[in-house]
């Protein structure tokens, strides 16, 4: 019988399930990334932010360059300065030489740069010439604009300090550019015949016949003010511009009816007792210059005229330090015997009454006090005054000898001490000046 042979099944694999190949590389990745299932996005990201990190790296750096570049080359010498200087322009001055002298000035870091942008702006030829108002607080470019867009003046600033003589006004004219020596202007001053007709009170001084033994004809009468001259005028032109400001000045304070009235409990109106002034003109201006230099507060020009005029009516001697130095110049607050013992016109302590001439241009405030003095000290009597702490410009008045003997002996010291150091800062400043 036949054997029945049994039939074998066909081999069959078992189906594999077929997952997504992750090899040991993207394993790797993932985990040197720190992410799994979103590296594709920090594959996308890590470009982007090392193109940005680089970015900023660079910006720092050009950031860094450029502050410095700027701060060493570009920069304002003094950004808060808000102060002006003139800066004068001659005609066909180079743009090298202006640089230069721009950097003398203090205006400018490096006068390379300004050449270098002048002539990359193109703006050679634009340059203009006269006198122009710069500042340390503009930069290169705004320095370049001022001096190309045409707003050059012909005309200069001075100002006349209250206070000032002949010499000290000349010697400030030099110094800022209006006269190139003082010799021509201090020559005109005692020129009487050039002037007398430009003012009032040069013409009363001549009339009165009080010109001679004088340092200066002119001494004065040469008005304090803030001024604008042209960059041309000269010593001539200067001192008829201040002669007729002077003038102005006489008028309002001889000419001005300054009645002034108050009222009493019943209210009826009196006039303000005034100072009846028998001197001149010239003499009051004489008169105005010392309190000019004796009183160093405002409040005091009264009171200091007021002792002024009661040492007049008496016949005594003013006994003023400023006139016993103002031939030699000097700034003392101790006069020694021998300073105040000078044989001159001008010392009151060696004439009797005003000395023979001012001895400095007065202020209107000095003139208006020596007009009219303060009345409760010309009743009072006051008779003396010294000065008290040098650095604080107050007074110490006296109606007595022995009240201002008690004065100068306390206050002495100081002002003994005050002129050494002022002496030691002088002598300073001499040594180190080249």
């Amino acid at each position: 019988m036949a054997q029945k042979r049994k039939r074998r099944a066909p081999n069959r694999r078992k189906p594999r399930i077929q997952s997504e190949k992750y090899s040991i590389r993207a394993l790797h990745e993932d985990r040197e990334y720190g992410m799994y299932w979103y590296a594709w996005l920090w594959k996308l990201l890590r470009p982007v932010l090392i193109f940005l990190c680089s970015v900023l790296v660079v910006i720092g750096m050009v950031s860094v360059g450029y502050n410095r570049i700027y701060g060493a080359f570009f920069a304002p010498v003094a950004e808060d300065s808000a102060s002006t200087v003139a800066f004068q322009i001659e005609n066909g001055e180079t743009v090298s030489r202006i640089g230069a002298r721009l950097e003398e000035a203090n205006l400018l870091r490096d006068q390379r740069v300004f050449r270098y942008m002048v002539q990359f702006r193109g703006l050679t030829n634009s340059l203009s010439y006269g006198t122009f108002q710069l500042s340390p607080g503009m930069s290169v470019d705004q320095i370049i604009d001022e001096l190309t867009s045409d707003s050059q003046t012909n005309e200069r600033v001075i100002t006349i300090v209250p206070g000032w003589t002949c010499d000290d006004i000349a010697e400030y004219l030099v110094s800022v550019g209006a006269l190139e020596n003082t010799q021509d202007f201090l020559r005109l001053c005692n020129d009487v015949d050039r002037f007398v007709g430009n003012s009032y009170a040069l013409r009363d001084a001549q009339n009165n016949g009080r010109l001679a033994g004088r340092k200066y004809a002119l001494e004065g009468y040469l008005a304090p003010d803030t001024y604008r001259i042209f960059l041309t005028a000269s010593p001539e032109s200067i001192i008829r511009t201040l002669l007729n400001q002077d003038n102005k000045v006489i008028d309002d304070v001889f000419y001005t009816d300054r009645t002034e009235y108050y009222a009493d409990e019943e209210g009826v109106y009196h006039e303000v007792e005034t100072y009846d002034n028998t001197l001149t003109m010239d003499e009051i201006v004489t008169l105005a210059s010392m309190i000019e230099k004796e009183a160093g507060n405002r409040e005091d020009y009264g009171r200091v005229s007021a002792v002024f005029h009661n040492r007049l009516k008496l016949g005594w001697k003013l006994e003023s330090d400023p006139t016993a130095t103002y031939l030699s110049r000097q700034h003392k607050l101790a006069l020694t015997e021998a300073e105040t013992s000078q044989q001159n016109g001008y010392n009151t302590y060696y004439v009797p009454g005003l000395p023979v001439g001012p001895i400095c241009n007065p202020s209107v405030a000095a003139l208006e006090a020596a007009m009219s003095p303060d009345m409760d000290y010309i009743q009072q009597g006051y008779l003396y005054f010294c000065a008290t702490e040098p650095t604080s410009g107050t007074l110490a008045f006296a109606i007595t000898q022995e009240e201002h003997n008690a004065n100068v002996a306390r206050y002495r010291p100081l002002w003994e001490e005050y002129d050494r150091q002022q002496a030691l800062q002088q002598e300073a400043a001499q040594t180190a000046q080249p």
